[in-house]
Order: C-alpha cells, then structure tokens, then sequence
C-alpha cells in the first residue's frame, strides 16, 4: 500500500474527488478544504441545495474521515468554486 495525496479544485458542478480502484478493501479517506467556502460531499448527484440537506458538509479549513472501498466513489461540489487546489485528500490504498 502506498501513501497518496491529492489536491483538487472543486466547482459549482459535482467533482469527482476520488474513485476506488476495484479491488481495494476499506481505506480511510482524510478530506481537508482549505478554502473560505464551505464544500459538500456526496454522489455524484451532489448539489449546493442537496448538500445542505444530506450531504456532508466540509466546513472551511476542516477536516473529515470517510471510509472507502473498491468502486466507491467521492464526489464534492462548491457555492462559488474553490481555489486552485483548495481540496486535499490523504489516503493509503
């Protein structure tokens, strides 16, 4: 297993932020916005309007654990869109 880290820019529009490869048995995710905007995570359904209502919601400079495994995918979406790589996330798989 090996140390991975990944800095994303997230848009009004759901972002894919991480998908599992097949295979890949439970992994924890750390997600950190280091933006001045709250960002939500969910499906690939995620919206600003749904977020708020069932998704989680990543509060700026927070951080969240979520855990994954194979085919899961993680998408986030954003009120006005972060900066350049204000999302990062930090797992061993």
């Amino acid at each position: 297993m090996a140390l991975n880290h990944i800095n994303i820019t997230v848009g009004t529009q759901p972002t894919l932020l991480l998908s599992m490869p097949n295979g890949v048995g439970y992994v924890a995710v750390q997600i950190q916005n280091r933006d001045t905007a709250p960002v939500y995570l969910g499906d690939s359904a995620i919206t600003v309007a749904s977020g708020a209502n069932g998704g989680q919601i990543l509060a700026p400079s927070a951080t969240v654990q979520i855990w994954m495994h194979g085919n899961d995918s993680i998408y986030a979406v954003s009120t006005a869109g972060t900066t350049a790589g204000a999302v990062c996330l930090v797992y061993s798989a």
